[in-house]
């Protein structure tokens, strides 16, 4: 993982926090259709025993393969923070798994056993270090699955604008990616596929659409959002002092009452990929 995305990676160290984040999200996401569940169906995971989940947070994932998996299956799940584990543990009790937990970061993948999992997940965390997707491939038993979930670029455009313009209106124009584009864009809807097909010979996608509904009266919610990934938003070289970030959060109430709500697009991506060589 390079310094900016490890960087950004460090908001999710406050796992308790995240969880709260992770609620807002679910609370206002008009689709309710789990983009996991939809992920795995039509999948055959009755003889997976080694399974991989890679990113894992709280087990989100990992808690959708229940009755999907072979009974004797064990699930490793890698986190960079160990913060997880307790919550990790719990998702592998619900789903009725046996499950390990590491917290060494994804630099342990390169050092596991080739053809050692029949299943890799991957959520939501592809974009931090695309640059071990080879190893996926190589860890990945030849008649393996691994299933990736990614965002759709572009990503949440709407509050993209919003943040870009209040920025605007304190003086600061901004004509370069924000972080969080440039984070998405490492690994997305647009480039996925044929980063996939460098290491494996079938990779099938499948599209996720939703959007997030905002009220007038949700700005809390909103607010506390933004508060958790403000540094996906402002670059932290010109926000030393985050004097930038009080003046967006400020800003949303006022915003959110003059546009009446504000719906933000947030489609993501399925990968399914078999074959790895």
């Amino acid at each position: 993982m390079a310094g900016e995305e490890f960087t950004l990676a460090k908001v999710f160290r406050d796992a308790k926090k995240h969880r709260e984040i992770a609620g807002i999200i679910t609370r206002y996401l008009q689709n309710r259709d789990d983009i996991r569940d939809m992920a795995l169906d039509g999948l055959d995971l009755s003889g997976s025993k080694s399974i991989l989940d890679l990113g894992c947070g709280f087990g989100f994932f990992t808690e959708a393969l229940k009755g999907r998996v072979h009974a004797g299956a064990k699930i490793t799940g890698i986190d960079r923070y160990p913060e997880y584990e307790w919550f990790y543990f719990q998702s592998c009790e619900r789903a009725g798994l046996n499950a390990d937990f590491r917290s060494n970061g994804i630099d342990h993948v390169r050092e596991l056993d080739d053809n050692a999992y029949d299943l890799i997940l991957c959520s939501y965390a592809l974009y931090f270090f695309p640059e071990v997707i080879k190893d996926i491939a190589r860890i990945l038993k030849k008649d393996g699955v691994f299933v990736a979930i990614t965002h759709a670029s572009p990503h949440m455009p709407e509050f993209t604008s919003y943040v870009r313009s209040i920025l605007k209106k304190n003086g600061l124009i901004i004509t370069i990616d924000l972080p969080y584009e440039t984070l998405i864009n490492r690994f997305s809807d647009i480039n996925g596929a044929e980063m996939l097909l460098a290491n494996f010979n079938g990779v099938m996608s499948k599209d996720y659409k939703a959007k997030l509904s905002f009220g007038v009266d949700d700005h809390k919610d909103l607010v506390e959002y933004f508060n958790f990934k403000h540094s996906f938003f402002i670059p932290e070289i010109i926000d030393p002092d985050d004097e930038l970030h009080h003046k967006v959060s400020s800003g949303i109430k006022e915003g959110l009452i003059k546009s009446k709500g504000l719906e933000i697009t947030k489609n993501d991506v399925i990968f399914v990929c078999t074959g790895p060589h």
